[in-house]
């Protein structure tokens, strides 16, 4: 399978989606940053690079063919519940008008095989239920979080994709990966037996988890921080620990600097979820066109009552 990466940051569906056993042709953002890094990991499998705003500048896409998959992760901050209130009106619009696009770009393009990514929340739901209703056929959609599919952080988010590859995922068996389980697979020391996010709970007392359970969601904008028990503080993750969470492998490249390394692996698709994601679409049957089927049909017939010579 050769799959399109478009918003692809640093690479978590590529990253994914290696594992899986696919190929990256290309990649498609708008930072170039994050984009030169997708470029160092996914060149030597074949990906290209294009820096261009998805939706304003021209993109060679693909044409559509039985091995080509595209994931579509567009940003959904301003349409996030922890921007809620707060994100302008014109910030929202463009982000709902930017999934519309991709939605509108698949269906135009006639890709049997695609993916989107984007938070869980009422006006997503409700653009992607306009779509389905529309097009019941090519578009469904189900809510899944990361974490129960081989991720060792939360991470709950709507995919859309063909009504095939939806069933399959409401089918897939849960898989959950503690935090230690994790960090033995990477090879690398437990600092501390606790984490906790920036969040608290009700009564103030800081979120903590065990590291025998899947860690809270990695964000970009504050790294975990490794604690005790009562939620004293050792230190922040460091941007290679807080990527074994997201489930990036240990020789991926990764932003220098823990400010834009947070930013980078907060903001990327979980790689073992995406990898199990990948594993689904390239083993999809595909459906030939109608032209191609009837052209079948015709030769087994031909061939069934050809005479004796």
């Amino acid at each position: 399978m050769r799959v399109v990466d478009a918003f692809a940051g640093t690479g978590g569906w590529s990253a994914g989606a290696i594992a899986a056993g696919c190929k990256p042709i290309l990649g498609v953002d708008c930072d170039e940053k994050p984009l030169r890094l997708w470029a160092t990991n996914c060149t030597p499998h074949g990906g290209r690079a294009a820096c261009v705003t998805i939706g304003t500048d021209a993109v060679e896409w693909p044409a559509a063919d039985a091995d080509v998959h595209v994931h579509l992760s567009p940003p959904c901050t301003s349409l996030s519940k922890a921007r809620a209130g707060s994100a302008t009106a014109a910030s929202v619009t463009a982000a709902l008008d930017t999934v519309r696009w991709c939605l509108d770009l698949v269906l135009a393009k006639g890709y049997a095989s695609f993916s989107l990514e984007n938070v869980a929340t009422p006006a997503i739901q409700a653009l992607v239920a306009e779509y389905t209703q529309r097009h019941p056929d090519r578009i469904a959609s189900v809510v899944l979080d990361a974490a129960d599919y081989s991720t060792a952080s939360n991470r709950v988010r709507l995919i859309v994709s063909t009504p095939g590859v939806v069933r399959r995922l409401k089918e897939m068996p849960v898989q959950r990966v503690s935090v230690r389980d994790a960090f033995a697979a990477a090879e690398m020391p437990l600092p501390a037996e606790f984490l906790k996010s920036n969040t608290s709970n009700r009564d103030g007392s800081p979120c903590v988890r065990s590291v025998q359970q899947p860690a809270f969601c990695v964000t970009a904008s504050h790294p975990h921080v490794w604690c005790d028990r009562a939620g004293v503080t050792l230190r922040c993750l460091t941007v290679a620990e807080s990527s074994v969470l997201v489930g990036f492998p240990r020789s991926w490249r990764l932003p220098l600097g823990s400010r834009v390394g947070t930013m980078a692996v907060g903001n990327a698709v979980r790689c073992p979820h995406a990898a199990r994601h990948a594993h689904h679409h390239a083993r999809a049957p595909r459906t030939p066109p109608p032209r191609e089927r009837h052209a079948r049909q015709s030769r087994r017939c031909r061939r069934r009552w050809q005479p004796p010579s």
